[in-house]
C-alpha cells in the first residue's frame, strides 16, 4: 500500500519533483530550514494534492518543491548558514503568491506531516 505522500500529483513532472524526494529532503535537512519555512514547504506539499487547488498554482508549487529538493541550486544547500536561505525565500514567496488558495486544513495537514516526521523536535507556533 502506498503512503499518502507517494501519490502522483502532477502528471509528467516526476523528473523534477516527486513526493518521495520531497519527504526525503525534509528528513535530511528540514530542521535546518527553520520552522516557518519548513511549515511553508509542508503546506505547499499538502496544497498540491488538493483537488481544489487551481492547476496554475499546482505547477508553481511543483516548481518550488522541485527547487527545494535539488541539492545544488542558486546557493548550494550544503553551505553552512546560508545553504537553505534561497529555498526558504522561494518557499515563502510561493506561499504569498497563492495565499488566497491555501486553506486552514492544508496548513494543519502540513503541521501533522512535520510532527509525524520530526516528532517532539518539531515545535512551531503560528504568530
Amino acid at each position: 500500500m502506498k503512503e499518502e505522500y507517494e501519490l502522483e500529483v502532477v502528471s509528467g513532472k516526476e523528473k523534477h519533483y516527486s513526493p518521495k524526494g520531497f519527504i526525503d529532503k525534509l528528513k535530511g535537512s528540514g530542521l535546518k530550514l527553520g520552522f516557518k519555512a519548513l511549515h511553508g514547504a509542508a503546506t505547499l506539499f499538502s496544497a498540491v494534492k488538493s483537488p481544489d487547488m487551481p492547476k496554475q498554482n499546482k505547477l508553481l508549487i511543483v516548481g518550488v518543491l522541485g527547487y527545494f529538493i535539488l541539492p545544488v541550486d542558486l546557493v548550494a544547500d550544503f553551505l553552512p548558514g546560508i545553504g537553505l536561505a534561497d529555498d526558504a525565500i522561494i518557499i515563502m514567496h510561493a506561499l504569498s503568491t497563492i495565499y488566497s488558495s491555501i486553506t486552514e486544513e492544508m496548513k494543519e495537514e502540513g503541521h501533522l506531516l512535520l510532527k509525524k516526521i520530526f516528532g517532539d523536535k518539531y515545535e512551531y507556533k503560528e504568530e
